[in-house]
């Protein structure tokens, strides 16, 4: 059973074509990282995953549910709004952009969802909320305003924040872009830690060395579709395609 499956998604803006016949299948507890220069169509076709795009055409499972079935840019699955929200909470999702409440302290920024969304009450969500905090390394800045963080704070604040929501699955959309090359460490820690421990992830990112390191495969996107798929050896050591070799040549 796969928790996450793609059948050729296609996504047009205009007559630009970014996403095509994008087909792939991640298990549950897999780690996947999704590598390709800029505009390949990668954070474009995460974003599809989770409703923030939607597809021209094709098929999404999550949960092994068929949730869209597009054609001509009109989904063909007719679920109830409330059985569709629930199952895309078990997606938790990771931007480039922390986009934390700025008048909310990490702890409340973490706390909030749960309270508002799912009903979780005051007392359970703090306990909750703190321990996350913990988690990511920050059980000293509870109170602290995200004005007050580094980059790499704030970062580890948005990955409890999802965390905080107990989703399936983490969705990241190159969480270190933004960073300061020196904090990158700290939240790529986080995140091996998270794989560690069995969460499904997928991936986007230009950090060579976690794809390397963590991944059980690495997805080489380019002009909109996979070019090729495999291990980190694979991928890293014996790219068969021109394209993955020029551009592994380029970042490595």
């Amino acid at each position: 059973m796969s928790i996450i499956k793609t059948e050729n998604i296609c996504k047009s803006f205009g007559s630009v074509d970014v996403l095509k016949n994008v087909s792939l299948t991640v298990e549950p507890g897999e780690v996947v990282v999704i590598i390709g220069p800029s505009g390949a169509g990668k954070s474009t076709y995460l974003r599809s995953l989770n409703h923030l795009e939607k597809p021209t055409s094709g098929k999404i499972w999550i949960d092994d549910k068929l949730i869209e079935d597009r054609v001509n840019g009109h989904n063909q699955v007719k679920l109830p709004h409330k059985e569709r929200a629930a199952i895309l909470l078990e997606m938790g999702m990771v931007f480039q952009r922390f986009n934390l409440f700025p008048h909310k302290t990490a702890l409340q920024n973490v706390m909030l969802a749960p309270m508002n969304v799912k009903g979780v009450p005051e007392k359970e969500a703090k306990e909750k909320a703190v321990k996350l905090l913990n988690q990511v390394g920050l059980g000293d800045k509870l109170d602290s305003y995200p004005a007050k963080l580094s980059g790499g704070q704030q970062q580890r604040v948005a990955i409890a924040r999802a965390l905080a929501m107990e989703p399936k699955m983490m969705l990241f959309d190159e969480p270190t872009s933004a960073l300061d090359p020196e904090l990158v460490g700290d939240v790529l820690n986080v995140m091996k830690e998270l794989a560690e421990e069995g969460m499904t992830m997928l991936v986007v990112t230009h950090e060579m060395g976690f794809a390397r390191e963590v991944a059980d495969r690495v997805v080489f996107m380019y002009d909109g579709a996979i070019l090729e798929e495999g291990s980190p050896k694979e991928i890293f050591t014996n790219p068969k395609h021109d394209r993955t070799r020029q551009f592994l040549q380029s970042v490595l």
